[in-house]
């Protein structure tokens, strides 16, 4: 087996290069948190979305060509650490194994968190078992990557787009066509709708109220967690050379505004269409609300209805997919072989993989099932947390040669723990009436937690010895490189 290969696939056209990455990123926030944002809260919410294209048109115009150098010096990256490794020689193997461990647990348990989130959507619209949701979807995808791995979610990737765009849209067209555009005006306005319809579909309010520089920031700052996700970073190793890159940047910046601004206008017509439901703050309320309401309406109505779970179910597969490849392939390449714990022969690698997928799913399923009441917040913070731990050291190791693999290790954990720290606890103000910083500045906690990383990464590399003579070599001949 080649092991390259089944993790990064062979020879991939630009535009499924453009659209995998995309839908890692999008099909999630895109497909299920979009809409019902925009649902409970109006249009304000897409600059969420806005914030996400942004970024990743900065990532995919900046490290995507430098990641492609470093794994074309070196054959042997697959992985985000196997990459920290050689990008700062070392040898010691400190840097690949902690980020390994740190990648691997916070991707298990955000998987975990959706595979719950799933098992109660599909409890709270057809009545089915969750465990038992939870039990198929992790033995499934976990088969679906042992099988075909990489190779297969990149060729998919343009299908799985066009299937979402296509549901996305045709929802939204029924639904015009059979209630109205003034119906739905009317009924949003008789389920009080906070200020008035014009403001809910203003992109300059949120909730009924003006946006502030605050809100602006918590909005377009989620989208620099895409900056940090490990799937879309290692998708830049698979990379042959610059074109392919640069028509996979145009694809996704075409597909992403398209995708963002057609879920958020089924967002905005559910919100008129659910009438005379109360308005829910829960996600799988809202999605059962959604099916039986499609499905109420005749034949076309359950094929759409249907549609829509299937809609919900690959965006939710799209992330598990990618999530377990990555979490996969760091365990096997990064802390089996990479932290010499077993001397693996190469014709028992696919073995291997196997089991160590299985396992991997096995966890989340057991996490899922420990895991009581929450709410869609606990994702975005998990996925915060990976984010503002991955995205500094890696942009900082792109653009910064004086930085050292010990500043990367303590940006790392600084930045995964900072989200947690900066969000719930409450250090600022008197005994009785503390607050957290995120309280005191208005915003979320991804902007002071990725500056927090930086800081460290800073600090640390400047007190600690320079790299060595090789690695700064190497940083300017990749930096300056033109292929």
């Amino acid at each position: 087996m080649n092991r390259r290969e089944f993790a990064l696939g062979n020879k991939i056209r630009g535009h499924e290069m453009g659209l995998v990455g995309s839908l890692f990123v999008a099909a999630f926030p895109g497909g299920m948190i979009l809409p019902f944002y925009v649902y409970l809260f109006g249009a304000g919410v897409a600059w969420e979305a806005i914030g996400i294209v942004v970024c990743m048109t900065i990532v995919w115009s900046f490290a995507s060509y430098r990641l492609m150098r470093y794994s074309k010096r070196h054959q042997s990256i697959c992985t985000i650490p196997g990459y920290l490794k050689h990008r700062f020689c070392d040898e010691k193997e400190y840097l690949r194994v902690i980020s390994s461990c740190q990648i691997v647990i916070l991707s298990i348990i955000i998987m975990s968190l959706l595979i719950k989130e799933l098992g109660l959507i599909m409890f709270e619209t057809f009545g089915l078992d969750s465990t038992i949701t939870e039990f198929w979807t992790c033995n499934i995808i976990s088969a679906y990557i042992c099988i075909f791995g990489y190779k297969a979610i990149v060729k998919t990737a343009p299908y799985k787009a066009a299937y979402m765009m296509a549901v996305i849209i045709l929802i939204s067209i029924v639904i015009l066509k059979d209630v109205g555009f003034l119906t739905l005006i009317q009924n949003m306005m008789a389920i009080d709708v906070t200020g008035s319809v014009s403001e809910y579909m203003n992109i300059l309010f949120h909730n009924g109220r003006p946006l502030v520089a605050e809100d602006y920031i918590s909005l377009l700052s989620m989208g620099l967690l895409a900056s940090g996700m490990p799937f879309l970073l290692t998708a830049f190793f698979s990379a042959e050379n610059s074109d392919k890159i640069n028509r996979g940047k145009i694809v996704m910046i075409v597909f992403l505004q398209l995708f963002f601004a057609s879920a958020a206008v089924m967002g905005g017509i559910s919100r008129g269409y659910l009438y005379p439901h109360k308005m829910t703050n829960s996600l799988a309320k809202y999605i059962s609300l959604f099916y039986h309401k499609l499905a109420s309406e005749g034949s076309l109505g359950k094929v759409m209805g249907y549609m829509l779970i299937s809609l919900i179910v690959l965006a939710v597969l799209i992330t598990l997919e990618g999530s377990l490849s990555i979490a996969m392939m760091i365990v096997y390449d990064d802390i089996i072989r990479g932290g010499r714990l077993i001397r693996i022969k190469k014709k028992n690698e696919r073995l291997y993989i196997v089991l160590v997928t299985f396992l991997i799913g096995l966890s989340c399923f057991i996490v899922s099932e420990c895991i009581e009441d929450f709410s869609i917040n606990v994702i975005v913070v998990f996925i915060a947390a990976l984010g503002c731990s991955v995205a500094p050291a890696v942009l900082l190791s792109l653009m910064w040669k004086r930085m050292t693999k010990y500043g990367a290790i303590a940006g790392m954990i600084g930045g995964m723990l900072a989200v947690p720290l900066l969000k719930y606890a409450p250090f600022f103000g008197e005994m009785g009436n503390k607050k957290t910083l995120c309280d005191i500045l208005g915003i979320n906690s991804v902007v002071p937690a990725m500056l927090a990383s930086f800081l460290i990464i800073i600090l640390v590399s400047l007190i600690t010895p320079k790299p060595s003579a090789q690695v700064q070599e190497e940083f300017d001949d990749v930096k300056h490189r033109m292929t």
